[in-house]
């Protein structure tokens, strides 16, 4: 990296950067959901499937690009990669989307009624079902882009409040400011983490909030450890 754009020239801490005004005073919270009875042993058995087979198979098949990629590349020959896969995925969704997300995410609505408020999910269905339960406007990859124009020029003038999305708005679009962000999901990424947190940076009186839901006893929480 030091070949290609030299040495860094200077930096700055986010705590010197908020003492100086150039960013938002912020707070981060993690806020812990449990799983129902149900779905902990779903997810229990689903995980156990998964991890068995990557215990016993898949480091002898290496694959470069790592996992998923690799799973996915054996799961197109051998039945046990692709219920080992199946079972990923659905492990995951369960851990991701836990059913009571949507009771937590109804508190701190009700918590923040007053301020501008995004959400963010990892999945378009979850962003749908967020904006049709409590009807919130809603952005994802297959909004048209004169109704994300129009939807985006209502949250920045206040006219809507509440604003739920998907990846879509991690970066290249010009999202108006908010003082409270939501993360219902994410990936495993330090650098969503941070567009995340950015869309409630900018300078502002008071403090800024990004909440962050993470199910229990899951590897969501791994995720979230590598997030931050």
């Amino acid at each position: 990296m030091v070949e290609l754009v030299g040495r860094r020239s200077i930096g700055a801490s986010p705590a010197e950067l908020t003492e100086g005004r150039y960013l938002a005073s912020y707070l981060e919270q993690r806020v812990r959901i449990e799983l129902s009875a149900e779905d902990e042993a779903r997810y229990a058995e689903q995980h156990g499937i998964y991890r068995a087979f990557l215990q016993k198979e898949a480091h002898r098949h290496p694959h470069p690009r790592g996992f998923p990629a690799q799973l996915i590349f054996l799961s197109a020959r051998d039945p046990l990669a692709r219920a080992a896969l199946l079972a990923w995925r659905e492990s995951r969704n369960i851990a991701m989307n836990a059913p009571a997300k949507y009771d937590e995410i109804e508190r701190l609505l009700r918590d923040h009624a007053t301020d501008q408020v995004i959400i963010f999910s990892e999945y378009n269905q979850v962003v749908d079902e967020i904006s049709r339960r409590f009807c919130l406007p809603a952005i994802t990859y297959k909004t048209p882009a004169e109704e994300r124009r129009a939807i985006l020029d209502r949250f920045r003038s206040g006219q809507y409040s509440k604003l739920v999305t998907g990846r879509v708005l991690n970066e290249g679009v010009d999202v108006p400011d908010c003082r409270v962000a939501i993360i219902v999901s994410g990936n495993s990424t330090k650098r969503e983490y941070i567009q995340r947190l950015g869309r409630v940076l900018r300078p502002k009186e008071g403090q800024a909030l990004l909440y962050e839901l993470i199910t229990s006893s899951t590897t969501e929480e791994k995720i979230a450890r590598r997030r931050r």
